[in-house]
């Protein structure tokens, strides 16, 4: 392409025409189109309609449909429709824009667009207005360029801006409706296919583009794109959404589900938004789902309840009665990462087994562990957010032969196989403990490993065992659970309870020899390994080097597990 440039020197006080500035100050031969600089909306709209590409650039978008948009410039002065299909941009963007100038059959100007993207977000506001100024008069017409007004309206031009206005609502049919604000002139409406429109309505106020269309031959009356609808009279309302349901005993840093009724809007807006406030400063985000999740950092209590909002109109909302939650905790104990000594001596000299040799020296990375055993309220949170079925011996009253007793929800879940526990451990956010792992916290005291969690010297009053009846103990009858921690003053080393007796703990390893082993064996794959001993046991069995083994689809009613999770 070529261009030729050139300069016209003029005499003082000679006149330059309007029509001839542009040739005087520099003459351009270009054989092609050329694509102008940005521009403002004002500029283009002052073009004729022409095949020479202009662009305009960071404007907002104020409407958007499948096949056309409107932009806006920041100081609200003007507007302008922008043709072009499929082209991705939503209300509030901001538009880069390249384009022909056209006037369609309207007399609206307008861009047919090549190029239509996206250039970061922006608003406005839209300009309040009364029905007759509407559309406006004539604008700089000349030719195709300028833009012309509506028949018979008066007040400068606004075809293309953001305006609001208001008036008496007359319902025309499922896309179109009429306002009039007293003023004596009905203005036309225009709806999206699908909008709700209701016949109910009286006064409404309406944010949209002003526009025009052709009435006949040569009437151009105000037409309105309609982006908001606020319903005046009747009064709208949103109903009171239904208490939160869901589990009222949840555990800190485990995701519980609530769900709500729905709502309806009273003028029949049909999608309603919902958030669920946590009572811990939290929310959820604004949802058409009437169910949300949420998991607590903390213990405590806690109120939820759940706000309805009409989406057109989020203003309009109601909060629900709140459910309020008793917010409970796996307390975890945490454990240094290092050394410890594991399994038995030779030369310990009371009962031992052979799979508890030789005793070896192990390190473990920093984890931790729970201060209790699982517990029945906290199983029962698990199977509430699963739906997973009871274990068996879930029914609170048990005899197991020493006379009916009440298990609590602070007593200890048994009857778990090694999958249930392992189920819960996953869903706790965490896994069960190793046989190392439960060992270093229920024996080892930084220097040498206990024989009992509390110590190396047997008391029947101090785990829930078989010969326990010392009520400064706890005197839980035998064959039978006793709630966890009631035996506080015998922990083990590292803080934790119930290490020795009330239940047997599951641990995640296959039953196997320790390495280095004279007696070597190995069942992976058959029988997985417990700790602790229960109520049914006492002195030897207890023993926190004590290893024992079962089927992992085994539910007895003395099996239980405690959790475990990695180091934070």
């Amino acid at each position: 392409m070529g261009i030729m440039v050139g300069f016209l020197f003029l005499s003082k006080g000679r006149k330059i025409m309007k029509n001839s500035i542009l040739t005087m100050l520099c003459l351009i031969w270009c054989p092609l189109p050329c694509a102008a600089a940005d521009i403002s909306i004002s500029a283009a709209k002052l073009l004729p309609d022409s095949p020479t590409s202009i662009s305009l650039s960071s404007k907002v978008v104020t409407y958007a449909s499948a096949n056309y948009f409107y932009i806006e410039e920041d100081k609200r002065n003007m507007g302008i429709k922008v043709e072009k299909t499929a082209h991705g941009l939503t209300v509030g963007m901001r538009a880069d824009v390249t384009g022909t100038m056209k006037t369609n059959t309207n007399r609206e100007r307008a861009i047919l667009a090549s190029i239509a993207a996206h250039n970061g977000d922006g608003t406005v506001a839209p300009v309040g207005m009364n029905n007759p100024a509407l559309g406006g008069a004539n604008w700089n017409v000349s030719g195709t360029g300028g833009q012309k007004g509506t028949s018979s309206s008066i007040g400068l031009n606004n075809i293309g801006l953001l305006i609001k206005t208001w008036g008496k609502y007359h319902w025309i049919d499922d896309t179109t409706f009429e306002i009039n604000d007293g003023a004596g002139l009905n203005i036309k409406c225009t709806v999206p296919s699908g909008t709700f429109l209701s016949s109910s309505w009286q006064y409404v106020a309406v944010t949209g583009i002003s526009s025009l269309y052709l009435f006949n031959s040569s009437i151009y009356p105000p037409n309105l794109l309609v982006r908001d609808i606020q319903v005046v009279s009747p009064v709208e309302a949103v109903s009171i959404p239904g208490t939160p349901s869901g589990n009222a005993s949840p555990v800190t840093n485990i995701s519980e589900t609530y769900s709500t009724t729905g709502s309806t809007c009273s003028q029949g807006h049909p999608i309603v938004e919902y958030s669920f406030n946590w009572g811990d400063g939290n929310s959820s985000p604004w949802s058409t789902s009437t169910s949300a999740s949420h998991s607590w950092s903390a213990a405590g209590t806690k109120t939820i309840t759940v706000t309805a909002r009409c989406q057109v109109h989020p203003a309009v909302s109601a909060t629900s009665a709140g459910l309020q939650v008793n917010v409970r905790d796996i307390e975890m104990i945490s454990i240094p990462a290092g050394s410890f000594l594991m399994g038995t001596p030779d030369s310990y000299t009371a009962s031992h087994n052979p799979d508890e040799h030789p005793q070896h020296s192990l390190y473990l990375s920093a984890y931790s562990i729970g201060k209790y055993e699982v517990t029945r309220g906290q199983y029962q949170a698990f199977m509430t957010a699963t739906s997973r079925a009871a274990p068996e011996y879930w029914d609170d009253v048990q005899d197991w032969g020493t006379g009916a007793f009440t298990q609590t929800e602070s007593h200890p879940v048994v009857g778990v196989t090694y999958y249930d526990a392992e189920a819960f451990c996953t869903w706790a956010g965490g896994h069960l403990p190793t046989e190392a792992q439960w060992e270093r916290a229920a024996r080892w005291t930084g220097s040498y490993p206990n024989v009992y969690p509390w110590g190396d010297a047997w008391g029947d009053e101090m785990c829930n065992n078989f010969r326990d009846t010392n009520s400064a103990g706890g005197g839980y009858a035998k064959y039978q659970t006793a709630p966890v921690g009631s035996y506080s003053s015998y922990p083990s080393p590292s803080g934790c309870q119930d290490m020795a007796g009330n239940v047997w703990e599951w641990c995640q390893d296959w039953y196997k020899s320790y390495p280095d082993s004279g007696n070597p064996f190995d069942y992976t794959g058959i029988y997985r390994v417990l700790r602790g001993g229960s109520w049914g046991n006492y002195d030897n069995v207890t023993r926190c080097a004590y290893r024992y083994l079962d089927d992992p689809d085994t539910d007895w009613r003395d099996n239980g597990f405690r959790l475990a999770r990695p180091a934070p």
